[in-house]
């Protein structure tokens, strides 16, 4: 009896530990927020080394100076937008644009396995015949870039479901995070 008090004790007291844990993670990200949408306007030279850092995917979204802090953040517009560039690099079998409009490292899911692409270069090195399926050519094509709903994971482009793309906010911008076959 003492036994099963005592674990019910330790129980409860991890509970709220835990508890506690999730509630301070919730208030630091939004003291963050307001840095990070400061960045590219008050502090250049921070806002150099992102730049650097996202420097060959960021050339598709230089006009956008909007950072997103996650996805649900996100307006319509602009996931409808970023969802037709998605549309275009794979109508045109553009794997420069495609590339440029991801993040680094990116999940591709292949029928025969998945991998983790980690540069640019690495993703141009699959080649044009392995990304532009037809079937995700077909997909793609036929997806509807109005009313795409957020997730955590980010957008799912497709028209109906498999192959797809994910896009979603990493680093502060709109990128392709992942493609499944």
């Amino acid at each position: 009896m003492q036994r099963k008090l005592v674990l019910m004790i330790v129980a409860g007291i991890l509970c709220l530990t835990l508890a506690g844990c999730g509630q301070s993670g919730d208030t630091q990200p939004e003291e963050e927020d307001p840095v990070q949408s400061q960045q590219p306007v008050d502090e250049s030279s921070e806002a150099d080394s992102s730049e650097e850092e996202t420097q060959g995917p960021a050339d598709p979204e230089a006009p956008e100076t909007t950072q997103y802090t996650d996805n649900f953040s996100v307006d319509e517009a602009a996931v409808a937008a970023f969802a037709e560039q998605i549309q275009t690099a794979v109508a045109d079998k553009d794997l420069e644009a495609l590339a440029d409009l991801a993040a680094y490292p990116l999940y591709v899911g292949f029928a025969d396995g998945g991998q983790s692409v980690e540069s640019r270069d690495e993703f141009i090195a699959l080649g044009a015949d392995r990304i532009f399926t037809e079937e995700l050519l077909s997909e793609i094509a036929g997806a509807d870039t109005e009313g795409l709903e957020a997730s955590m994971a980010g957008f799912s482009l497709s028209a109906s479901g498999r192959p797809n793309v994910i896009f979603g906010v990493a680093d502060g911008r709109l990128a392709i995070v992942g493609m499944n076959y």
